[in-house]
């Protein structure tokens, strides 16, 4: 009999009754007593066989299966005295604060339930002190925490619960969202508990010989001594005390059984002192059973080892040790073609090239042993599958952790080589992001016909040539290969030595004339095509003039990659890649290149001239340091005097770097092996040179100067208050000469901020990007050409507005249908997010205000918080006041001044009930605000305000000591002057216009400003753009704001991703974040839910309302491992069948008989 292919359409989440707990249950569990004398699982007990089978050799007395067969069977416990369910508890508590005692209706008026929503109800309901239906009085409900509910001032224990909740009508239920067929609250209440099959909590025997049992058996085992002390104590009649004593410690048995870190319960421990880890802890989390055992699979035929590099074998290639070929099979299908291949292979058995097992047709596998091998030739027939291993040309997968996109894994071609490492050709590794520093790799050997096709047709190397990202080339020359081109082609060659460099590339022609030019051989490589860029001009595959870089055929820079794929294809493009490395590397393994001590060295005209634009700029510094202290500094607008005088000193020292690169730039030896480094391409800049040579230069720390560590100094030997370079930071000495202690200190602190900028890094964007993925999982592009998710609901009508494949943008390619681009768009966030800075602030073009940047504000624009951390608006005005100082009037104008703002002290004066408000001189100048302003600003407000010379008194004498306080803080808050919300202005020039830039927002009231030109106001709060400018304005914001952080960076991401992001977070009509309170909780899937976070609520909610997971979602397939509805899995193949399937004999056409010659048997 053919094993039947059944697939699961749907979930239907429940809460089991009692009745169903006994139904399912094939063991009532009475003992704690696990195994007899003799080791045997003892009958009734934890361990009893009918409850499965866990040791080899033994049968489950349920079904018969043996340890493989056998998935195991729940058994049950008989509770003495009803317990509350940890996990629905609250609903408990809803219950009985929601409906009536006495008529057991929902305390709400049928006008109230009607127009109300569930949640809505509940919330009107709870807490009624009289029934509308029945008028009786309702004593109050209180929950003590975790499962301990009170009547007024009397506990009430789970049993008179249980009596409550059950008198609930299913009609009533429903009115607060309770699908009664799934969940009753008496459930929750269990009189009846579910024990688990020994399968979930397998025994493991120690070297000792001895049995170790699960956290779950011990935990049960607990409970059922403690449920029959509790019986024993009510057969004998205890005083209610004992009994009560022994309710509450079976409930905490049962409570830190479902789980065992809840608040103000102490968690149940091992002897060592170790935590048990109980049901929920098993279920949550990264280690948990959804995202490491469901979620996450572990895999057969697999292999892992170091990396090295090989460019001698195929870019499509990997080099696969001996020692993994013959471990790492491949399941082929016998037929007539290769019977008498695969019986060879099977008699070599494991000596290399053989095989390991045979499959056969009923699934059953059989290993190929020496004794078995003629009988094993002799049964293998057409239909069976022989387990081989790995042979040069099969295809199998190669990944890198972390996967961060795409280009992760790939299927490569198998090379069988000597050695232990996979060998991988160098011009394939910046998708994998591997070096050869120890990197390992994995590779993965598809085990069916339908998984290579895939391999093969998907995702192989030659098809992966551009980054889905953003269209530039992901393989393409590193290192050596770029630099060895860029030699050759300065060179002059012979005819002899330029053969010999084609013949040993793999280039199958020859040269003629007497000297030949480095271009002419590579321009032998090249199809003929014409290209030009800023470096070349080439022409019919002919290099005229120029320079052979990293701008050709360089990896995620080789234009001319695009330009050969796109006109000749990508086998061409593909040999042509392999032959330009080829060049490359193998001219520079003849000639070679080294650096010594002495190329890092400048000259020392070059020397002097950096001492003396080092020395300029100290002596400006010096010139900003002295204004500053005698008060003449002009003050960048918003900021403070020091803020002021930092950025103008970090402006000057900053240039230094800048000045002396390019003076280096222009007088560094073209000679210099360095310089051939740097101008290919190849490696390093001429900042490193500047560094190692000349001036390290000033470190920044957080966007600022080194701060103050001791008192009033950066450290201990500098004079107090000592504000020069040196001081705080700029390091005058060149590597090569060596730091100075107090460099090296600044150095290293720098160096330090950054490794720790790193590390803080890595989950924060590893988090961004596990959450864009949980959002984004299901959208792909339908047949129709529309981006849709697994709800059918539409989220772009087409993809990016043109429907063209980033990865295929240079040909003008679609996107194809089933294309998992929510994903995609994920992963090229996912990837570059980890290379972002985590700096919170950061000087935008040095003179203007600290705004938010970096991955902290791309995690706010897809978190759409309620209000960014540097809420900001750019307000441009109109033509008539578009000018310097019509611009700083309406700046000060709009500023918000508060009390807070102009006084230097506030003081309370309790015997006469005053407050006296002392005014800060330079804060009123600063301020532009008259005292007599402040004065009626504040009556107007309705304070008792009078001036009296530099301060103002309030008459505090109708309220009491406590409100005057209260008072005071008020006051500080009180706004006299300006705009509520803007707290900083800045105004920056742009082109023509006068742009006042804001700290914070309010839009509505700028709109209503006749100065503002309305028509570019814009603000960076989505929510409240959303709300004054429309949906498609906030639309616009998010790719904007994503735009801004993204060119800050220097990062590269295609628009297409940008649109694709803001309509998921848009398309509702409001702006929903990715959160698993925003997109994420809108996904109809409860599966998908709970592998993002707080799977045992999900799982919860779902009983309660008797949700059901139609699985059409990406996530809960994979859990399922079933096809997922995305990519080669999103087609389902259709026949409308019209008429029976078998025709009748009499339609049956039968051909023409005619005897040609007839024969005579003898």
């Amino acid at each position: 009999m053919k094993p039947t292919k059944k697939s699961i359409k749907e979930m239907v989440f429940s809460l089991l009754s009692p009745e169903k707990i006994k139904k399912i249950s094939v063991a009532k569990i009475v003992t704690p007593e696990l195994y007899d004398i003799d080791g045997y699982p003892v009958d009734g007990g934890l361990m009893d066989l009918r409850l499965g089978a866990i040791d080899p050799g033994v049968r489950c007395r349920t079904c018969g299966g043996r340890l493989k067969e056998c998935l195991g069977h729940s058994g049950s416990i008989d509770l003495a005295r009803a317990i509350m369910h940890l996990k629905y508890v609250p609903v408990i508590e809803l219950c009985l604060r929601c409906f009536c005692s006495n008529c057991w209706k929902l305390m709400l008026t049928e006008k109230d339930a009607e127009k109300n929503t569930p949640s809505q109800r509940v919330k009107k309901a709870k807490d009624s002190k009289k029934c509308p239906h029945c008028n009786a009085t309702q004593e109050k409900i209180r929950l003590d925490k975790p499962t301990t509910f009170y009547k007024g001032k009397t506990r009430i224990f789970p049993t008179e619960i249980r009596e409550i909740l059950v008198n609930i009508p299913d009609e009533e239920l429903v009115k607060i969202g309770i699908n009664s067929k799934n969940f009753r609250p008496e459930w929750a209440v269990l009189t009846t508990l579910l024990v688990p099959p020994v399968t979930v909590r397998p025994s493991i025997i120690l070297e000792t010989g001895e049995r170790s049992e699960d956290d779950l058996t011990h935990k049960l085992s607990d409970i059922i001594r403690a449920n029959q002390r509790l019986w024993e104590n009510l057969n004998a009649g205890a005083p209610e005390v004992i009994i009560e004593d022994l309710w509450d410690l079976l409930q905490f048995h049962i409570t830190t059984f479902f789980d065992n870190s809840v608040a103000r319960i102490p968690p149940a421990r091992h002897r060592s002192g170790q935590p048990l880890k109980t049901i929920s802890e098993r279920i949550k989390g990264k280690e948990g059973r959804i995202r490491k055992n469901l979620a996450g699979k572990r895999v057969n035929y697999s292999g892992r080892t170091v990396i090295s590099p090989d460019p001698s074998i195929e870019i499509n290639e990997v080099g696969v040790p001996y020692e993994i070929a013959r471990i790492v099979t491949v399941a082929e299908t016998v037929n007539d073609l290769n019977i008498e291949r695969l019986k060879k292979l099977v008699e070599k058995g494991s000596e290399y090239p053989g095989a390991n097992y045979i499959i056969r047709p009923d699934g059953k596998r059989k290993k190929i042993t020496d004794e078995l091998k003629e009988e094993v030739i002799s049964e293998l027939a057409p239909g069976y599958k022989v387990e081989r291993h790995l042979e040069n040309g099969d295809i199998v997968l190669f990944n890198r952790h972390p996967s961060l996109h795409k280009g992760s894994l790939m299927s490569h071609y198998v090379k069988v080589l000597t050695g232990k490492t996979f060998r991988l050709h160098p011009a394939v590794a910046t998708p994998y992001n591997a070096d050869f520093d120890g990197d390992e790799m994995n590779i993965h050997s598809p085990q069916t016909e339908e998984a290579r096709a895939e391999t093969k047709v998907l995702l192989e190397v030659k098809k992966n040539l551009f980054s889905p990202k953003n269209n530039t080339n992901w393989i393409g020359c590193i290192s050596d290969s770029i630099t060895g081109g860029y030699l050759l082609g300065l060179k002059e060659f012979s005819k002899e030595d330029a053969n010999q460099i084609l013949y040993q590339s793999g280039v199958d022609k020859q040269f003629s004339k007497k000297t030949v030019l480095g271009t002419e051989i590579f321009s032998e490589i090249l199809p003929k095509i014409n290209f030009s860029n800023e470096n070349v001009k080439i022409h019919e595959g002919k290099i005229i003039k120029g320079i052979i870089n990293k701008s050709l055929f360089g990896d995620e820079e080789g234009i001319l990659i695009k330009e050969i794929d796109k006109k000749f294809g990508r086998t061409i493009a593909f040999e042509t890649i392999k032959k330009a490395f080829n060049l490359g590397k193998n001219y520079l393994t003849e000639t070679g290149i080294t650096i010594s001590l002495g190329d890092l060295d400048v000259e020392q005209k070059i020397i002097e001239s950096s001492e003396e634009i080092i020395k300029k700029a100290e002596e400006k510094t010096k010139e900003i340091i002295d204004s500053y202290n005698k008060g003449t500094l002009e003050i960048i607008q918003g900021k403070t005097k020091e803020e002021s005088r930092e950025i103008k000193i970090l402006k000057v020292l900053n240039e230094i770097r800048t000045k002396i690169g390019e003076i280096v730039k222009k007088e560094f030896p073209e000679e210099n092996p360095v310089t051939h480094m740097i101008r290919s391409g190849g490696g390093g800049n001429m900042l490193n040179i500047t560094q190692m040579a000349c001036c390290v230069g000033q470190q920044d720390l957080e966007g600022k100067r080194i701060d103050i560590g001791y008192i009033n100094r950066t450290l201990s030997f500098f004079k107090d208050g000592d504000l020069s370079p040196r001081s705080k930071g700029f390091i005058r000495s060149p590597f090569i000469k060596g730091l100075r202690p107090d460099e090296f200190f600044f150095g290293a602190m720098t160096g330090r901020a950054t490794l720790m900028d790193t590390a803080l890094r890595t989950p924060r964007s590893g988090y961004l990007y596990r959450r864009l993925v949980n959002a984004l999982q299901d959208l792909r592009r339908e047949y129709d050409g529309t981006i849709r998710d697994s709800s059918n609901n539409i989220i772009q009508f087409v993809y990016g507005d043109d429907g063209l494949d980033v990865s295929k943008l240079h040909i003008n390619g679609e996107l194809e249908s089933g294309e998992a681009i929510g994903v995609v768009t994920a992963q090229s966030f996912g990837e570059p997010s980890t290379q972002m800075v985590l700096r919170t602030f950061h000087f935008a073009g040095v003179s203007e205000m600290q705004v938010t940047q970096g991955l902290p504000r791309l995690i706010e624009i897809f978190d759409a918080r309620k209000k960014p951390s540097s809420p900001k608006m750019e307000v441009y005005l109109k033509k008539e006041y578009n000018n310097e100082n019509d611009a700083r009037v309406f700046a000060e104008k709009i500023k918000e001044v508060t009390i807070k703002d102009i006084a230097s002290e506030i003081d309370l004066d309790f015997s006469n009930k005053k407050i006296e408000i002392k005014v800060d001189k330079e804060g009123i100048r600063q301020t532009h605000v008259s005292l007599n302003k402040i004065v009626d600003r504040l009556q107007e407000i309705g304070f008792g305000a009078k001036e009296k010379a530099d301060s103002i008194v309030l008459n505090a004498s109708d309220i009491s000591f406590k409100e005057i306080y209260q008072l005071k803080e008020k006051l500080k808050k009180t706004i006299i002057s300006g705009v509520k919300g803007i707290k900083q202005i800045l105004i920056v020039k742009k082109d023509r216009d006068y742009v006042i830039m804001t700290l914070g927002t309010n839009l509505k009231k700028m709109l209503e400003m006749k100065e503002v030109d309305t028509n570019k106001l814009i603000s960076n709060d989505l929510h409240e753009v959303a709300s004054v400018f429309g949906i498609e304005a906030a639309r616009q914001l998010i790719i904007n704001e994503i735009q801004e952080v993204l060119n800050v960076q220097g990062l590269n991401i295609d628009k297409r991703h940008l649109k694709f992001v803001a309509d998921a977070m848009t398309n509702t009509g409001e702006v929903k974040g990715v959160t698993r309170i925003g997109i994420i909780a809108q996904k109809s899937s409860i599966l998908a839910r709970a592998t993002f976070e707080t799977p045992v609520k999900q799982f919860v909610n779902a009983t309660i309302k008797g949700s059901k997971d139609h699985l059409t979602s990406v996530i809960e397939n994979v859990i399922l491992n079933q096809p997922v509805p995305i990519g080669t899995g999103l087609p389902g193949l259709l026949v409308k069948v019209v008429g029976p399937l078998v025709k009748k004999e009499s339609e049956k056409k039968t051909a023409k008989k005619e005897i040609v010659e007839e024969v005579v048997k003898e």
